[in-house]
């Protein structure tokens, strides 16, 4: 019996030993097995993976997506960075309100994070792009220069979004200009409330003027 138990062995290694070296089975090497494993070592490379090869699956994007970029930083200079002139101007084109570069409120509170204010020469432009604007109104102050502007609805929404107030800044100016929105109340839910009030002053004995909007 012992002959023959040492006899089915022999044969069964042997049986193992041929699938193993089959290819296509596990743990099976050929020719160029070495080669492929050298490859993989710490700095070794191939052709294809030389330094700056970029294939066409690696600079494609999703289909429909735009390349991802850095966000633009935006500039914001202090509202009186540049001096205000001694005469009066006129109202400014739409080409220089184009051109026009953002400046920073005196204080801008929370209600008032999302909007925006360009200056060009003593004229400011206060635009707000994503407020419900339900209707601008001037509370005090000169009227003179002053002009508001509520954009049509968007979006598929039946109500206004994105207002915006243009006044000039002038020695002895004072202004208040309140921005309303719509919510719920006594009249329902296309109630006119309060959302933003913009303060503008430059009294004589200063050297700049304050406008906040909050």
């Amino acid at each position: 019996m012992r002959p023959r138990v040492a006899l089915l062995a022999l044969t069964a290694a042997g049986m193992v030993g041929a699938l193993a070296a089959a290819p296509g089975a596990p743990g099976a090497q050929t020719k160029d097995a070495p080669r492929a494993a050298a490859s993989s070592m710490p700095g070794a490379q191939t052709k294809a993976a030389a330094p700056g090869a970029q294939t066409k699956a690696a600079t494609t994007d999703a289909p429909g997506k735009p390349p991802a970029t850095a966000p633009e930083a935006v500039e914001e200079r202090p509202l009186d960075a540049e001096p205000f002139p001694a005469e009066p101007s006129k109202q400014p084109t739409a080409a220089e309100w184009k051109a026009a570069p953002r400046v920073r409120l005196s204080r801008t509170g929370p209600a008032a994070a999302g909007c925006r204010a360009y200056r060009t020469r003593e004229w400011l432009r206060i635009r707000c792009p994503e407020l419900t604007v339900s209707a601008i109104s001037l509370l005090g102050g000169k009227t003179e220069g002053v002009a508001f502007w509520i954009d049509p609805p968007r979006g598929g929404s039946e109500l206004p979004r994105g207002g915006e107030v243009m006044f000039p800044i002038r020695r002895g100016d004072r202004r208040v200009v309140q921005i309303l929105t719509f919510g719920p109340g006594y009249d329902g839910p296309f109630t006119l409330l309060p959302a933003i009030v913009v303060q503008e002053q430059w009294l004589d004995d200063e050297p700049a003027p304050t406008v906040t909007a909050s």
